[in-house]
C-alpha cells in the first residue's frame, strides 16, 4: 500500500520512499520500517517555506489511517503550532471516530489529509485564530516536555463549582492513590462524600494551601522559570506574607482556563544556599536570579465532579434522587446491587450481619478478595469505588435487632429491598412495618431451590396485610410442595440452597427492567408479583416435581395476578 499511495503523491508533490534507520533525529517514527518523506512549499506572510513531513502507513490498512509526522527541524521553525501533537505527529482526524473507508481509496484519502494538514500548517500566519486554536487544545500543550528540565504531569484532582471559583481548597495524598497527588476543591458536600471513600480506602492525606491566579497566556511555550511565574503571584498578599514560612509541598497555585479547565504548578525543592552567600528566604529567592536558572513543575487536573463525569458518559447529567435500604447482601442481594449501582440513586443503606465465607463465593458477586469481611463494609466499598459521591450507610447487624433499635430508620428511604428468602423473617418486617404506619413500599425478592424461579413482590403500604398472606402461602411455586430440596455438607448448620450463579445471573438480568419501571419510571402505584420461570428442562432431568402450568415458560418473566 505504501508504494500506492507514493505513485499518487509523487504526482503533485516532492515525495520518496525511505528507510526510518537512514533518518537523523525523527525518533517517534522509528517505529516504523519505511516512511514516504514529503517536502512541500508553504506559503506564508514571511515568504515561501519548505516543510518536510513524514507520512507512516500501518497495517492493516482496512483499520489504520496513515499518520503524518512533522519534520523536528521543520517543527522548529515554525513552532508551536495547533494541532502537533509531543510526539510531533499531526492531529486532523479524531482516531476514537467510528468511521469505514474502502482501503482502495487509502491513497486520494492521504492527499485530502496533506491538504488539511496545509490548513493547519497555515493558521500561524493568522494570529487570532492561532491563540483561540492553542487556547481550545490548551491542555495538550500544557502538557508537553519542552525540554530535558521541564516537567508537566497530569496529578490533580478537582471537584470545583466553577461557577464560584473562590475559596479552594486542596489536600495532598501522602499514599499511592492512582497516580494523583492533589485535590483542589471547593464543592464541600461533594468533597465530604469523597472523604469517606478515601477513609474506606486508607488513603492519608495533608491539607495544603492553594492560590488562585489569573493566567491569560495561550500561547505555548510554558517551560516557565520559577522567576517567571512571579508575575502571576507577586500580587497575592496572603502568599507573600506566608511564603518565607512555607514549604515548597506546602501550597499550589492554580487557574482556570475559559472552558472551565483547571491547571496550575508547584515549586521543586531546592537548596537556596549557595556557597561564600547567605541562605535565601523564599520570598528572595523568588527574585533572585538564581530562579532563572529552575522550572515550575505544571500540574494538570482531571475535574471528577459527577456533573461533569455524567455528562462524559451519559451526555446529559443524571438526577440521583433515590434513595434505597437493601436487607441481605447474600447472592441474591449481592448480585441485585450489582444492577442497582447503574441506577440513578444517591443514598443506600445496607443491612447485613454476616461475613463472607469460602462457601459463598462463587455464587455471591464478592470474591476471594474480600472474604471474612462484613458483607455490608464490601458493598459499601464497591459503591464508592463505582461512585465516592455516594451516601452509604452499612449496618453490621440483623435486621430485627436493627429495627428494635431504631423503629423508623428505614422510612427515609424510597424503596426498601428484603432479600433473605426466609419467610418468617419476611413476615416480621411487613407487621414492623404496619406497626409504625409505614408509608414507603417495599421489594421482597427470593429464589426457589436449583432457580425452578425467581420471585419479585412489589408491595405498596396499603398492601402489606395482603404480603403476609403471600408469604404464608405463595401461590406462585414452580416446584411442588413436600420434596426435599435443601442439601447438607454434613455436620450442623451446614445446609445450603443449591443454584447457580449462571441461573441467578439469568434471573436478575430479566427482571432488572421490572425494576427500572418500578423505581425509575415510576410505574408504581399498585403492587405486582412477577415470577421469572427457570430452566424448566433441567429440572425435570433432576427428576423434580413441578406445576404444570410452568412446562412450557423456560426462562420467561410472567406478571401474576396480585
Amino acid at each position: 500500500m505504501i508504494v500506492k499511495v507514493f505513485e499518487l503523491l509523487s504526482k503533485t508533490e516532492n515525495a520518496k520512499i525511505i528507510n526510518t534507520k537512514d533518518i537523523i533525529g525523527n525518533k517517534n517514527i522509528k517505529k516504523y520500517n519505511q516512511v514516504i518523506s514529503v517536502e512541500t512549499e508553504l506559503s506564508l506572510k514571511t515568504g515561501l517555506k519548505i516543510i518536510q513531513f513524514y507520512i507512516a502507513i500501518k497495517e492493516p490498512c482496512s483499520v489504520h489511517l496513515p499518520k503524518i509526522y512533522l519534520d523536528e527541524k521543520s517543527y522548529d521553525e515554525l513552532k508551536y503550532i495547533p494541532h502537533v501533537n509531543d510526539d510531533l505527529s499531526i492531529c486532523v482526524i479524531e482516531e476514537s471516530e467510528n468511521y469505514l473507508f474502502n482501503v482502495e481509496e487509502l491513497p486520494q484519502i492521504t492527499i485530502r489529509l496533506i491538504s488539511r494538514i496545509k490548513e493547519v500548517l497555515r493558521c500561524i500566519d493568522e494570529e487570532e485564530l492561532l491563540i483561540n486554536e492553542f487556547e481550545r487544545e490548551f491542555q495538550a500543550y500544557w502538557n508537553i516536555q519542552y525540554s530535558s528540565k521541564d516537567k508537566s504531569q497530569e496529578i490533580g484532582l478537582s471537584l470545583v463549582n466553577f461557577e464560584n471559583i473562590e475559596n479552594l481548597k486542596g489536600i495532598k495524598f501522602i499514599n499511592e492513590f492512582g497516580g494523583y497527588k492533589y485535590l483542589v476543591y471547593n464543592d464541600i458536600d461533594k468533597f465530604n462524600l469523597f472523604l469517606d471513600y478515601l477513609k474506606l480506602r486508607k488513603i492519608n492525606y495533608i491539607e495544603i494551601k492553594v492560590y488562585l491566579v489569573k493566567f491569560e497566556n495561550y500561547k505555548p511555550p510554558y517551560d516557565y522559570s520559577i522567576h517567571k511565574s512571579l508575575e502571576y503571584i507577586k500580587d497575592i498578599s496572603d502568599l507573600k506574607n506566608r511564603i518565607n514560612k512555607l514549604n515548597a509541598s506546602d501550597f499550589i497555585i492554580v487557574f482556570k482556563n475559559n472552558y472551565n479547565e483547571l491547571f496550575g504548578w508547584s515549586y521543586p525543592l531546592i537548596n537556596k544556599v549557595t556557597k561564600g552567600f547567605r541562605p535565601l528566604s523564599n520570598w528572595q529567592f523568588l527574585n533572585s536570579k538564581l530562579s532563572e536558572q529552575y522550572n515550575i513543575e505544571r500540574i494538570s487536573f482531571a475535574n471528577i465532579s459527577p456533573k461533569r463525569l455524567d455528562v462524559r458518559t451519559s451526555g446529559i447529567e443524571i438526577n440521583r434522587d433515590l434513595k434505597v435500604a437493601i436487607i441481605g447482601l447474600g447472592s441474591v442481594g449481592s448480585n441485585l446491587l450489582h444492577h442497582l449501582m447503574k441506577y440513578p440513586i444517591s443514598e443506600y443503606c445496607l443491612i447485613d450481619p454476616d461475613i463472607l465465607k469460602t462457601e459463598n463465593v462463587f455464587r455471591n458477586k464478592f470474591g476471594f478478595n474480600y472474604l471474612n469481611n462484613f458483607k455490608t463494609t464490601i458493598g459499601k466499598y464497591e459503591i464508592l469505588s463505582k461512585n465516592p459521591f455516594t451516601k452509604v450507610l452499612s449496618i453490621n447487624e440483623n435486621i430485627i435487632d436493627f429495627l428494635n433499635n431504631s423503629s423508623i430508620a428505614l422510612e427515609q428511604y424510597d424503596y426498601r429491598f428484603v432479600i433473605l428468602g426466609i419467610s418468617r423473617i419476611e413476615k416480621y418486617i411487613i407487621e414492623h412495618l404496619i406497626s409504625i404506619n409505614s408509608s414507603k413500599p417495599i421489594i421482597l425478592i427470593w429464589v426457589e431451590p436449583y432457580l425452578a424461579s425467581g420471585q419479585l413482590i412489589y408491595l405498596r403500604p396499603e398492601d402489606f396485610k395482603k404480603g403476609i398472606d403471600l408469604i404464608v402461602d405463595y401461590p406462585y411455586h414452580v416446584l411442588k410442595k413436600g420434596q426435599v430440596l435443601s442439601k447438607r455438607e454434613g455436620s450442623c448448620q451446614t445446609g445450603y440452597m443449591p443454584y447457580s450463579d449462571m441461573h441467578l445471573n439469568l434471573f436478575l438480568s430479566s427482571i432488572n427492567m421490572t425494576l427500572y419501571n418500578i423505581i425509575v419510571e415510576k410505574e408504581n402505584t399498585n403492587s405486582k408479583i412477577f415470577s421469572w420461570i427457570g430452566n424448566v428442562d433441567e429440572l425435570k432431568r433432576l427428576d423434580l416435581d413441578i406445576d404444570d402450568k410452568y412446562e412450557n415458560k423456560k426462562f420467561t418473566v410472567i406478571e401474576n395476578d396480585f
